[in-house]
């Protein structure tokens, strides 16, 4: 019998068989090797099946966002809910094979959504809790959308927030890795990835998993909520501004704190050009929740909307402080210093955007329109391919890969884009009339009438665009009748739009029918007395009037906005000359002699001598 003495100083009698059990347990313990840790390999292989990508399709079945879903077992996923929102549909793919799926449950509270997956029988991951702070964890998923693939990372800590506990990690993740699996070393479920904070270098979050059994439990405690975000969302989709309006009022008098409601309040009154409550709904929201970067966004985009532009400015630079790595700011940052001809600076933010969210497509859409407004058609064509390839089943981005080639007076490289369109869009109505605007640049312009009614059999959603285009068209193979037939239905289609009014002028002025075109130029002249090519085009159908004295007024006031103009100078000269007003017409001719010598010495040939010769 052996005596030990205990931290207090009493005895505690041991027999010697139990001290060596408890010596042998502890040398054991010792001496056991470690259990051996898996390598990322295995992990990558155990974990990957359980892992899908989740695609979000629109009505008409084309890919909008790519994320990813982990299983729970019996054909039932979890993921994250914000990148569902919108989608008319949602595919699956796991080990190769595509399935729809369709959410069974949301907690739009904590982001968390349940799919199902008919006919799959992955199994579900074992689930663990949280490991301490420094162990290895891994996050398996569907990265940038390139399928499921793995990354290696430790545990920073369980961080607490008011919608629950997440798991911070330093794995790197990226856009796609939404709904992924987060695992220890054994290969176990500890968290779902739901989203990246950009205020340092790979600080990455998961809810813990503990939470995935109360999404349908608490899902059903906000049924309320989610069919009045439904019953919005619909409205949205279908464009019932005044319907969706009239909701959101309802809610946010019952719910004056709701994010979703003021949301839809602003949305609404954006819609409804009711600009002040769209601005009184974003301040409220951006009051309530001052640390959702979200609300920031809808309040700066307001006030951008508004053209209050330095204000959007500030909210925007405030939320990026506060946020420093969120790229839908950093965009709409771009945009508003593009709209203040900030371009240098405008150009940086959208890079930045980029920098941190690569498959941000509005960012890459932005530096596309800047690249254009800049003239800089080699840089918006790299743009526009590089949006083509990332999204090749998105047909909106391969013709605006056509556009920037047209823009480029590069024809045949638009044409050779329009022809790697996806198989199901090659007759489209969009497709035909991109396919006219081609072939009337490479001067084609039968084939180019004859794609634009191929466009309107189609029922082409701008039909005034493919009678401008078919009207011009004519116009180029001086058929004026038809031309101004075409011209008038583009008109017709679009009253208010004045381009569609100046064209069908000029193939009446030039067609034979200058009254009626005086009647338009005159019309677009009154309404927008500070353009130049009004006043410029009423000059020049008054003068083919013979309403010479007029016309001379018009050319005045056109050449007074615009002075650089050499064809009116020289119609200037032409009225004066046919007024016997020869000292004027002189005048005229040196000023254009001092913008254009060679107008002016053609237009002394042509219209001064052979008067200064009848005159001996």
């Amino acid at each position: 019998m052996i005596l030990l003495t205990s931290r207090q100083g009493s005895c505690r009698r041991f027999e010697p068989s139990s001290l060596l059990r408890v010596l042998s347990a502890s040398v054991l313990a010792v001496l056991a090797p470690a259990a051996t840790a898996l390598t990322a390999a295995q992990i990558h292989s155990r974990v990957a099946p359980a892992v899908a990508v989740v695609e979000t399709l629109d009505a008409e079945g084309r890919v909008g966002l790519s994320l990813s879903a982990t299983a729970l077992g019996a054909g039932r996923f979890v993921t994250v809910c914000d990148s569902l929102d919108g989608a008319a549909a949602l595919r699956t793919e796991v080990a190769a094979a595509r399935r729809p799926a369709i959410v069974t449950a949301r907690d739009r509270g904590r982001n968390l959504c349940l799919l199902e997956v008919e006919g799959l029988v992955t199994p579900g991951l074992v689930q663990a809790a949280a490991p301490p702070p420094g162990s290895r964890v891994f996050a398996v998923s569907n990265a940038l959308g390139m399928g499921v693939g793995i990354s290696e990372g430790v545990v920073s800590g369980v961080r607490h927030y008011p919608d629950g506990a997440y798991i911070q990690f330093s794995a790197p993740i990226s856009p796609g890795s939404q709904g992924g699996a987060l695992v220890d070393a054994e290969g176990a479920l500890v968290g779902i990835i739901d989203y990246r904070r950009r205020d340092g270098q790979n600080v990455n979050f998961a809810r813990v998993v503990a939470v995935v059994g109360e999404i349908e439990a608490r899902a059903a405690a906000a049924a309320d909520q989610l069919r009045r975000f439904d019953a919005a969302s619909a409205l949205v989709r279908d464009a019932r501004w005044v319907e969706l309006d009239e909701l959101a009022g309802r809610w946010v008098r019952e719910e004056p704190d709701s994010t979703d409601a003021w949301g839809f309040v602003a949305e609404a009154a954006r819609q409804l050009k009711q600009h002040e409550k769209g601005l009184e709904a974003a301040r409220t929201l951006w009051r309530i929740h001052p640390d959702r970067p979200q609300s920031g966004l809808i309040l700066g985009a307001q006030l951008a909307a508004l053209g209050r532009f330095k204000e959007a400015e500030e909210v925007v630079r405030e939320l990026l402080a506060r946020h420093r790595e969120f790229a839908q700011g950093h965009n709409l940052l771009g945009l508003i210093l593009q709209a203040e001809g900030r371009l240098n600076e405008a150009e940086a933010a959208l890079r930045r955007a980029l920098e941190l969210e690569p498959w941000l497509m509005p960012a890459y859409r932005s530096l596309g329109e800047l690249a254009a407004a800049r003239g800089d058609h080699a840089s918006r064509i790299a743009i526009q391919r590089r949006l083509a390839s990332l999204l090749p089943d998105d047909s909106s981005l391969r013709l605006a890969l056509v556009q920037a080639y047209l823009a480029a007076s590069m024809p045949a490289a638009a044409l050779a884009a329009l022809e790697r369109l996806p198989a199901t869009e090659q007759e489209s109505a969009d497709a035909w009339y991109w396919r006219g605007i081609i072939e009337a640049s490479l001067k084609r312009p039968e084939a180019a009438v004859n794609a634009f009614r191929e466009a309107l059999a189609r029922q082409s959603r701008q039909p005034g665009w493919c009678w401008s285009g078919m009207g011009t068209a004519y116009y180029g193979m001086k058929r004026f009748p038809e031309a101004i037939e075409a011209l008038e239905a583009a008109h017709r289609a679009n009253p208010e739009q004045s381009g569609f009014a100046y064209q069908l002028g000029v193939a009446l002025k030039d067609g034979g029918r200058p009254a009626e075109a005086l009647v338009l130029f005159e019309e677009l002249a009154a309404r927008a007395p500070g353009d130049a090519a009004n006043w410029r085009q009423v000059g020049f159908t008054r003068a083919v009037l013979d309403r010479h004295e007029e016309a001379l007024a018009a050319m005045e006031r056109s050449l007074q906005l615009d002075p650089r103009q050499p064809r009116l100078w020289r119609a200037m000269i032409e009225s004066l000359q046919a007024l016997d007003r020869r000292a004027s017409a002189i005048e005229a001719y040196e000023r254009l002699r001092a913008i254009d010598g060679t107008a002016a010495a053609e237009a002394w040939a042509s219209v001064i001598a052979p008067f200064e010769e009848a005159a001996q």
